[in-house]
């Protein structure tokens, strides 16, 4: 307490460790701050966090089953025992990647000689004087802990530190009746004798150290296989942050390459006899990342012709990664510059699929009751299409197809579990088919897709004495984007000016504007070419941002495209490279055709996420404007996680 006092910023490492007792006194209390001065800080910290609420979740499950001890014996001690070096790595350094125990993110750490025994109220340690600097961090918000360890002065001396290790194992285990110890095996083949024949517990019996008698007799040894126990299969902080920071990442990185392979083949024209090309960076992606079964079971990819041209209509891509089970489904067009009817009809039933997914998800969060969804996500369906004005759906009735949904919940190893698990990633998918063609009624085209992963957190609020459920959602699926279409036809214009496109997805794409002959024409995402004619704008809505940038929000009233493109922002950059549009020569621009200028702002939706892409564009002034046809920049809203933090 002297030394913490004495210390730079003692007070609050002081309280960290004010809960832990050292039983040997030759500690060198000094030694422990060093970890705290290294660039794995920040590690760290969130691995003291994790590693607190893993013991809180084995404590309290042995309290629920009546056990009073949870013993694991690393090293050679243990004979090298792989479940108890797993279940050590999980704990403190949060390795739950099977039994690699592969931690080097953290730094070398050695773990051979540690001991643990974890009760329903304490945590107790054996650890050596070289692992105590870089062990003690991740321990320090641990309640009750007492920790066992020599000083530096008697720890060169073999033999009284092998003394020491049984003396320390023997005080760990004492009063100690019922004790579980790793087992990943089925508990039916379970030999207390292969335990007993740990070179630490046989030193338990010895005279040498006041021997009661065999471990075995004077203890009753359960097998515990740790695996299925709630804390290594459930989402937590730290699965969580992997699951968003890499695995999501990386399939988002990939899914974009696919798209982008797909719009350079049908620019040549080969998209139908080569699809397997194009979707092999997620194939590729997938089979990398399986080990345990066939990657075609977890990839749907489908291309569906149109009814009269014969030629690529829309694709359908379903994505199940392995083996996390995040699962994505999307459907995306490819226009033709012909007859728009089943372009529209389609577009439109998978815009309104898309957002009654939302919706369904949303009801899902508030109710918890996953029986009457596919009523819901009908009825829901239903009402959204009959929104959508267009001529093509005059007689279009949405019974004519048939509308299938699943929620399905995963565990952090992929495997299914009850739908009303709250720690756990769920997958809402919907399917409508049965779609037959405006254009030929003889053809009846494949079903459509929409899939999203998603987490939901609960906590009860009380307040004046009632008590309320609140609730978030994180979808994490959002990333992937909604809506592509891509043409068979048009080149970039080389007249035409960069921009940033913003549709109804959360996503922004770079784009290309153009302003001729009375009509709108807009080239992105992916080769999309957006043709809008003057008459058909119903009005604008513009936002400056000083001398950064100017939005404008178009409204229209054109048949010709899908409802997601029924509104949509621009966003001109006044700096970089390509720039032609400023506030000042952009907005006259518009009075030139006599387009209507609203005088509000632009849409609560779009707003914000322009502000976001302004703060994020602004970070790096110098590529403002740029462009790269098809390339999405960087997502358009504030990524949080709704994550509640319960009572430790």
């Amino acid at each position: 307490k002297q030394w913490y006092q004495q210390s730079t910023g003692s007070f609050k490492l002081y309280q960290h460790y004010k809960s832990i007792t050292f039983i040997e006194v030759m500690v060198v209390i000094g030694s422990i701050s060093q970890p705290f001065q290294t660039e794995k800080k920040t590690c760290v910290k969130d691995a003291s966090t994790l590693c607190l609420l893993r013991i809180n979740k084995i404590q309290r499950y042995l309290v629920d089953n009546n056990i009073e001890g949870f013993v694991a014996v690393n090293g050679i001690d243990s004979r090298y025992n792989p479940d108890c070096r797993h279940l050590i790595n999980f704990i403190l350094f949060g390795c739950s990647m099977y039994k690699s125990g592969s931690f080097s993110k953290y730094f070398d750490i050695d773990t051979d000689e540690i001991v643990m025994v974890i009760k329903p109220s304490k945590v107790v340690l054996y650890v050596t004087h070289n692992q105590i600097k870089t062990i003690l961090p991740f321990l320090v918000k641990v309640h009750d802990l007492q920790i066992h360890c020599l000083g530096a002065n008697i720890s060169s001396d073999e033999n009284i530190v092998e003394d020491h290790k049984v003396y320390s194992f023997i005080s760990m285990t004492q009063g100690i009746n019922t004790i579980a110890v790793p087992y990943s095996n089925d508990s039916n083949d379970f030999d207390p004798m292969v335990i007993e024949k740990w070179p630490l517990l046989q030193a338990y019996a010895l005279e040498d150290y006041g021997s009661q008698g065999f471990f075995g007799l004077t203890h009753k040894l359960l097998p515990l296989n740790f695996e299925k126990l709630p804390v290594f299969s459930d989402f937590d902080l730290g699965s969580l942050k992997h699951l968003l920071k890499d695995t999501s990442v990386l399939l988002n990185f990939q899914w974009n390459t696919m798209i982008k392979n797909v719009s350079n083949m049908i620019k040549s024209g080969s998209l139908d006899n080569c699809l397997d090309k194009a979707v092999d960076p997620v194939v590729s992606y997938l089979e990398h990342g399986n080990q345990t079964g066939d990657v075609n079971d977890a990839t749907v990819f489908g291309l569906e012709n149109h009814a009269v041209t014969r030629k690529p209509f829309f694709i359908t891509c379903s994505v199940e990664e392995v083996p996390s089970s995040l699962t994505c489904g999307r459907t995306y067009f490819i226009h033709d510059n012909v007859d728009s009817s089943d372009l529209v009809l389609l577009s439109s039933i998978y815009d309104a699929m898309a957002a009654t997914t939302h919706r369904t998800i949303q009801r899902f969060l508030n109710t918890q009751n996953a029986s009457k969804l596919l009523q819901y996500f009908t009825k829901k369906f239903t009402e959204k299409l009959s929104t959508y004005k267009y001529p093509q759906l005059v007689n279009f009735k949405a019974s004519s197809v048939k509308i299938e949904v699943s929620l399905e919940a995963f565990d952090v190893k992929g495997n299914k579990v009850s739908s009303n698990s709250k720690s756990s990633m769920k997958v809402f998918g919907a399917t409508i088919s049965n779609i037959s063609s405006l254009q030929n009624a003889k053809v009846v085209y494949k079903p459509l897709i929409f899939q999203d992963t998603f987490f939901e957190s609960h906590i009860m609020v009380k307040n004046d004495d009632v008590s309320a459920d609140d609730s978030e959602l994180l979808i994490v699926t959002d990333v992937i984007p909604t809506y592509v279409q891509w043409n068979h036809f048009g080149e970039k214009n080389e007249d035409s000016v960069p921009c940033s496109l913003l549709c109804n997805d959360v996503n922004t794409y770079e784009a290309m504007f153009k302003l001729e002959n009375s009509t709108i024409e807009i080239t992105s995402p992916y080769s999309t070419l957006l043709q809008i004619r003057i008459n058909d704008l119903k009005e604008i809505r513009v936002k400056r941002s000083g001398s950064i940038s100017v939005a404008v929000h178009i409204e229209h009233s054109s048949n010709c495209l899908p409802p997601f493109l029924k509104r949509f922002c621009l966003v001109f950059w006044q700096r970089g490279k390509g720039v032609r549009f400023t506030t000042d020569t952009l907005l006259p621009l518009f009075r030139e055709y006599n387009i209507p200028e609203s005088t509000e702002n632009l849409p609560s939706d779009f707003l914000l996420r322009y502000e976001n892409i302004v703060t994020v564009k602004t970070n790096d002034v110098g590529n403002l404007g740029t462009s790269d046809d098809g390339r999405m920049i960087e997502s358009s809203y504030l990524l949080t996680l709704p994550l509640h933090l319960t009572s430790c």
